[in-house]
């Protein structure tokens, strides 16, 4: 069966081909061009961006697309592929090029219970593996036939990955790192991937997280930290959710960063002192230049599309939001 060709030009003018099967996404990744992406699913929207010339055909539900999205004639790149050569409103990120995705053999070094629904495992590679990634981005994990993608918490100077894992009812991933994982378990990790790094480390910094959501944002604070070039000259806010008081696991200890740590608790305990409800409500209350700070969240695709309406709506530009969803596993 022939496949039907067509090229994808960028608003900056770089051309790939695609084919009627494969999604403008993964053919861009193919190409060695990165544009925005997280889940690839169709269920984040990270990958949105704007159809200016040709049409498209949908390969999968573009769930994250509300009905004016699509008739301004948005698409989500992960899941169309071009019915005729196509002008598209994407940026190449060239930040990421030379970091390649490998699919690499990674030992349990560590696993630490937090939680009975919360544990830190650490993982070891091969001395060889030359594993490059930038702070904020994820990687898959691979136990038999089940795959599921974690956020890095470590930096790209520590000899192990560090991931934050939450159990799942059911899960089939939970039931093993529950009940089954053990220390110099033998996985497979896939990454990095995904396009969630800080862009620009010379603007006012806000962070949202959910539970988990916390880890590539602890990344990428420690590597600020770390860098010996980077001086504070603006404000960084982390605003950090969670339902329980005990789920609040990591506690920000920085020598040169200043940090205004924000804790929120939908399900407060008695003995709760900290701000009751959702991080995207308290964050709009409490950050009136909001619009001045780029803002980085992770976390339940649910915070992450409401923060979005709330803060543009607010007045901060689409251009300064940055996410990266956990979406469903099927």
């Amino acid at each position: 069966m022939n496949k039907n060709k067509c090229k994808v030009t960028t608003i900056e003018g770089k051309e790939f081909e695609s084919v009627d099967s494969v999604s403008i996404l993964d053919s861009a990744l193919n190409s060695d061009l990165i544009f925005e992406y997280s889940c690839k699913t169709g269920q984040c929207g990270v990958c949105k961006t704007t159809l200016l010339e040709g049409g498209v055909i949908e390969l999968q539900s573009q769930v994250a697309l509300t009905d004016h999205q699509r008739k301004s004639n948005q698409i989500l790149t992960c899941c169309c592929a071009p019915k005729t050569d196509v002008l598209i409103d994407a940026e190449d990120l060239s930040a990421l090029h030379g970091i390649e995705t490998k699919t690499l053999p990674a030992r349990i070094n560590t696993i630490k219970k937090y939680t009975a629904d919360i544990i830190e495992v650490t993982l070891r590679l091969p001395p060889t593996a030359n594993f490059k990634f930038l702070e904020g981005q994820y990687l898959d994990v691979l136990q038999n036939s089940i795959r599921r993608s974690y956020s890095i918490a470590s930096t790209s100077s520590q000899k192990e990955i560090t991931l934050l894992i939450k159990r799942f009812e059911n899960g089939k991933m939970s039931e093993y790192w529950f009940n089954q994982a053990k220390e110099n378990d033998l996985l497979r990790i896939e990454g990095p991937k995904g396009t969630f790094f800080l862009r620009d480390n010379s603007k006012p910094l806000l962070f949202l997280a959910t539970g988990t959501g916390i880890a590539p944002i602890i990344s990428i604070l420690k590597r600020l930290e770390e860098d010996p070039d980077y001086e504070q000259s603006q404000p960084i806010i982390v605003y950090w959710g969670a339902r329980y008081p005990q789920e609040f696991i990591w506690q920000p200890e920085f020598k040169k960063l200043n940090v205004d740590f924000v804790q929120v608790c939908s399900k407060p305990n008695d003995d709760w002192n900290g701000e009751i409800g959702y991080i995207q409500d308290i964050a709009l209350q409490k950050q009136p230049g909001l619009v001045k700070f780029a803002v980085y969240a992770c976390g339940s695709n649910a915070m992450i599309q409401s923060a979005k309406q709330l803060f543009t709506e607010a007045g901060l530009p689409e251009n300064q939001f940055y996410s990266d969803a956990f979406v469903q596993s099927f």
